[in-house]
């Protein structure tokens, strides 16, 4: 398996873009930073992102390419630095981004909790596919397409909805 993906990847805010339903057209990602870190070894990819700004949120899972099982992808941390409560903070958050929209407003930002179960797919060393599922366990919740650059110097990640429709396309440089 490719270990192309190993390392630390910032959000390209720049050519990032996300679906907006109200507007029915894609708008600016207003993500704020977002920093992934991938770890590949013996088929396991590690996965660990630092998402927003306030709140900064840290997700992660551990998944094996092409297993059958679904693992939790946990919520691990919320940082907050604003004013008023955290929930506040996460609400205006999921509206920022537009995860309160469609099929991602049923997503939740709890510590210790499932935010999706997810597998993961090799396809080559510059292809992969994550598939995530609610936490319900019954529902599709989306798929991400990872490409990367010929140079290996960035990817982009297109996620799609349940209906097939891209709800983000976010570019990621190597830190």
């Amino acid at each position: 398996m490719s270990e192309l993906f190993d390392g630390t990847w910032r959000i390209d805010g720049a050519q990032s873009k996300v679906w907006d339903e109200n507007a029915q057209a894609y708008v600016e990602d207003e993500v704020g930073d977002e920093v992934i870190t991938m770890k590949i070894l013996n088929d396991i990819q590690d996965y660990e992102v630092l998402y927003g700004d306030d709140p900064q949120i840290t997700l992660g899972y551990s998944s094996r390419y092409d297993d059958s099982q679904w693992v939790p992808y946990l919520v691990r941390a919320i940082r907050h630095l604003g004013e008023g409560p955290v929930e506040d903070s996460i609400s205006a958050f999921k509206n920022r981004i537009h995860a309160q929209e469609g099929t991602e407003a049923r997503r939740q930002f709890e510590i210790g909790k499932a935010y999706a179960f997810v597998r993961t797919i090799y396809v080559d060393p510059r292809t992969h596919y994550r598939v995530a599922r609610h936490p319900d366990g019954e529902t599709a919740q989306a798929m991400m397409l990872r490409r990367m650059s010929e140079d290996g110097l960035s990817y982009v990640a297109t996620v799609l909805d349940p209906n097939g429709v891209i709800s983000r396309i976010r570019k990621f440089v190597r830190v």
